[in-house]
């Protein structure tokens, strides 16, 4: 086995550890790391947990580029992070704001009185953080398309937006549910306020992969978002679409109950 630097005290590393921090030997993310990851969040529960979130919060591209070129012995596993963070952003949602409930009392409001309307809203308000971590594969491809030259691959790009989620979350978490519960006697106000969170999407993105390629002209990196952001509404447009034929589809030749759950009532 030949001999390389740790990446993290740079000690002479011989074997799969280093003798002095304990460190593994570097090893590209790739697909079976990724794998082995998401095997791991059930059984790992890393002591780096807080270390990774005030690094994150810092400066998340920094922390992921760090990770990515295998100082990883301090930090929390990104995959795994996404879970728990997603974990508390659900428990304070739903048990202490209560969004289910709001959600349902504006759609009353807005006179959106389709019960498939209705479970939708107070689902994607209330879990809206294992959504985003559902749909870390599709963020993965799409941002993977405008920054495929520099380098790294599908599965490193996985890590990348897990980073962004976490992120976007601990945000959520601090800043966007205290606002919530301000609002939640109000749910027009309610509403508006989680809306509009989300066009902090391409500052955060923006951020991150300025931290995250800090060699690359700030110029092309907006650039680059905007291209992402691009793909995200073609995507989105593209789901929107597919989902709604099938949904008919299915209604009409499989199951007509679920047309009159869409149905206006």
């Amino acid at each position: 086995m030949l001999e390389e630097n740790c990446k993290n005290c740079k000690e002479i590393i011989t074997a799969n550890f280093c003798p002095n921090c304990g460190q593994r030997r570097y090893k590209r993310i790739n697909r079976q790391y990724v794998v082995e990851e998401i095997q791991d969040i059930f059984v790992d529960v890393n002591k780096g947990f807080f270390y990774s979130v005030l690094k994150i919060l810092r400066n998340p591209g920094k922390t992921a580029r760090e990770y990515m070129e295998g100082n990883r012995v301090d930090h929390y596993k990104p995959i795994a992070l996404t879970f728990v963070l997603a974990g508390i952003s659900i428990f304070i949602s739903v048990s202490l704001l209560n969004l289910n409930d709001i959600m349902k009392k504006y759609t009353e409001q807005q006179h959106i009185n389709s019960k498939l309307m209705s479970d939708i809203f107070a689902a994607i308000s209330s879990y809206y953080a294992i959504l985003m971590i559902l749909l870390l594969p599709v963020f993965a491809f799409i941002t993977r398309i405008p920054f495929k030259k520099l380098g790294h691959n599908y599965y490193e790009h996985i890590v990348m937006n897990s980073y962004v989620v976490s992120y976007y979350t601990l945000v959520s978490i601090i800043v966007l549910y205290p606002i919530l519960f301000l609002f939640r006697q109000s749910p027009e106000k309610l509403m508006l306020v989680s809306q509009s969170s989300f066009l902090i999407l391409p500052f955060i993105l923006v951020w991150f992969f300025k931290g995250f390629y800090n060699q690359i002209p700030l110029k092309k990196i907006i650039i680059k978002i905007l291209a992402v952001m691009a793909l995200t509404l073609l995507a989105y447009i593209l789901v929107v679409i597919v989902s709604t034929v099938a949904f008919i589809l299915y209604g009409l030749f499989v199951d007509k109950a679920v047309l009159e759950y869409a149905k206006p009532k």
